[in-house]
């Protein structure tokens, strides 16, 4: 009875501790740390969470421009904050559907628990604070109709470009199967970004940017090599 009690303990633990994970980033557990999610990424609370600052564009040769996310949780949160640098930030005035954001600039992250992105979920955040939410499973079947319950997102236009901020309940990943962000947890995840240039004719040029470069030919986030994972620390 003993070892089996063991055993359940450790595999509650470990989570998805299995998974294969070539990139980490590291989630600060920091259980009385908080923010005001306003878009503007001045508490000192930043400066504790560690700087992921490693995007390329994988399916070009050019630098990117500067993008920097930074993560923390607390007992009841998960926080997340970009700073991106864009000269040409490409929103669309009118906001009738959430669709709208996948035709602008704009952050992502995505969750998942497994390797083979049997089940994933997506929130992408526009210049403006404005969120897509979707949940997805390999290859690109999408539910848009899905919402992550609780998420708060706001954005600021700055003179480098923008920043945004946001703010996950983890009973919202909970509720989805995905592991409670414990220390020593790890979580299946990917950080995008879509920077979109008004080119000859106005016409719209869209180029791809991610923490991770996808062994794909075509850009593509959606596939298994596009993800590494978050590493809940103390």
């Amino acid at each position: 009875m003993i070892k089996l009690v063991m055993a359940i303990f450790l595999l509650a633990a470990v989570g998805c501790a299995s998974t294969s994970c070539p990139h980490t980033y590291d989630v600060s557990y920091m259980p009385e740390a908080e923010i005001d999610v306003d878009g503007e990424i001045n508490e000192p609370i930043w400066n504790k969470a560690q700087g992921e600052i490693g995007f390329s564009f994988p399916w070009e040769h050019n630098a990117a421009p500067f993008t920097e996310f930074r993560a923390f949780c607390n007992d009841n949160y998960f926080y997340f904050s970009f700073t991106a640098h864009d000269r040409d930030i490409v929103v669309q005035e009118k906001f009738d559907t959430e669709s709208v954001v996948a035709a602008e600039d704009r952050v992502e992250i995505f969750f998942a628990c497994d390797d083979k992105l049997k089940e994933y979920f997506c929130l992408e955040v526009d210049p403006l604070g404005r969120v897509l939410d979707y949940a997805a499973s390999y290859y690109r079947r999408f539910d848009n109709s899905w919402d992550l319950p609780g998420v708060r997102t706001a954005a600021l236009i700055t003179s480098e470009g923008y920043t945004v901020e946001g703010s996950v309940p983890l009973r919202s990943l909970e509720a989805v199967g995905l592991p409670p962000l414990c220390p020593g947890r790890l979580l299946k995840a990917g950080i995008f970004r879509a920077d979109f240039n008004h080119g000859p004719n106005s016409k719209l040029q869209e180029r791809w940017i991610s923490w991770v470069a996808p062994a794909a030919e075509e850009p593509d986030f959606h596939v298994p090599s596009a993800f590494g994972c978050f590493r809940i620390t103390e």
